[in-house]
């Protein structure tokens, strides 16, 4: 919670507002190559900026596993946030990154542009970023491969209730002795091709490092290819990290599968007295689930690249699930190049549990829109998996902040909707 004293010494530094030229200052605007940076236009005018963690808890660490003895502190949520000068008032929103990413996928485009992160700040929302638990500025439980590294009879990795166990099953990596580490999905050039659809589908070897190219993209892709191929920057690949899936737990939306992400989405969302909820990729169903496990603030999800559930008999939708969500105004985007098929050929979308997850909702009487962004007028084809940095985004960006005004209930004026709730413990 807010002290007295924080919010006290907070108010009397931020009671000016603060007026950022990002034309001025091109090393703030995060691109991954200084010479890339794009100038803004117009200055950005700031209310306040910050960051803090939501959620923790520590664990002890023994000696040798630590030159140090003692406890740790893991399992925390770092947010990073922008309080525009002039609010709009709708509700906050969040973002929260996919797959072998962090908070970056929202800031300056690989190739120098405006992010999502600036733009949404500039459009008058209160804009907060989270790195999933277990990745990137959050941390991560290194406990394990320390206990490997001193023990190789060590027992098996087991879940501790926060991250998805192992014991051995596929997923998991066998070292010497036999036992089970958490596993790392390590994303290669050749991984990213094919997920996020940058050309046709491709087996090794093949890559964006292999010279002379044995790749090539989608001839309308909008993905800043230069920051790709050989002979072009290459700086896409510099904001891929390390992913820690342990922490991810199932996909699955129900009770049992508590992983930290979803939940401290849920906390952070009521902390900030009701907010959107934006997750991509494999963190797409992250606002969706963390709806089913507290909606008192989520005032809206928004699914990028898919994140759907099946309901009914053999699927994982609950009706209470569906009553719940009913109430939630969702969007769910996706964007080109789907195929499927050897020849690849292309797939029309959506494809199930979407089209069931959708209609079980609208039967419920809820409101639940679906994107398709080649067949939207004014998109464009050529979307590839992280629209948000395409050469169109801020088209896309346009496209939900519409659907966000004709969905999302503003709040009354005067109510507290950039409000700063943080877990200061």
């Amino acid at each position: 919670m807010f002290s007295k004293k924080i919010r006290s010494t907070k108010n009397m530094i931020l009671k000016g507002v603060v007026c950022v030229s990002v034309a001025l200052l091109p090393t703030l605007v995060g691109a991954q190559e200084f010479e890339d940076v794009k100038p803004s236009v117009g200055a950005l005018s700031l209310k306040a900026q910050g960051s803090f963690f939501i959620g923790g808890n520590t664990h002890n660490v023994p000696a040798p596993l630590a030159a140090s003895p003692g406890g740790s502190m893991i399992n925390q949520m770092y947010v990073q946030y922008q309080l525009p000068a002039k609010n709009n008032n709708l509700p906050p929103i969040v973002f929260v990154h996919g797959c072998c990413l962090s908070s970056k996928t929202w800031e300056t485009t690989p190739d120098g542009r405006m992010g999502w992160y600036e733009y949404f700040t500039r459009k008058g929302f209160a804009t907060y970023m989270a790195d999933q638990v277990g990745r990137a500025r959050s941390g991560f439980d290194a406990l394990q491969y320390q206990k490997v590294r001193f023990d190789a009879a060590a027992p098996p990795f087991t879940d501790d209730g926060n991250g998805a166990g192992c014991n051995g099953a596929a997923g998991c990596v066998a070292p010497s002795g036999g036992t089970a580490n958490p596993n790392i999905n390590i994303a290669t050039d050749m991984f990213a091709w094919n997920v996020f659809r940058y050309g046709p589908p491709c087996t090794a070897p093949c890559g964006a490092f292999t010279s002379p190219p044995t790749i090539q993209p989608w001839p309308d892709q909008q993905f800043p290819m230069q920051t790709v191929l050989p002979g072009g920057s290459q700086t896409f690949f510099k904001q891929v990290i390390p992913d820690l899936t342990t922490s991810l737990g199932t996909f699955g939306p129900n009770a049992g599968d508590i992983r930290p992400t979803p939940q401290r989405m849920a906390v952070l969302a009521k902390k900030l007295n009701g907010a959107i909820l934006v997750g991509h990729s494999q963190s797409s169903s992250f606002p969706t689930k963390a709806a089913l496990q507290d909606p008192t603030g989520v005032r809206g999800i928004i699914q990028l690249e898919t994140g759907c559930f099946l309901p009914g008999p053999g699927g994982t939708l609950t009706d209470a699930n569906i009553a719940t969500l009913a109430k939630i105004p969702m969007l769910i985007i996706e964007g080109d190049h789907y195929v499927t098929g050897s020849p690849p050929q292309p797939q029309a979308r959506p494809v199930t549990p979407c089209p069931e997850m959708i209609a079980a909702i609208k039967n419920a009487g809820g409101d639940i829109t679906y994107v398709h962004l080649p067949e939207t007028p004014g998109i464009g084809t050529g979307n590839s998996h992280m629209f948000m940095q395409d050469k169109n985004n801020l088209k896309i960006a346009d496209l939900i902040i519409k659907w966000i005004n004709t969905h999302v209930k503003k709040n009354a004026p005067g109510k507290n909707n950039d409000r700063v709730m943080a877990d200061r413990r």
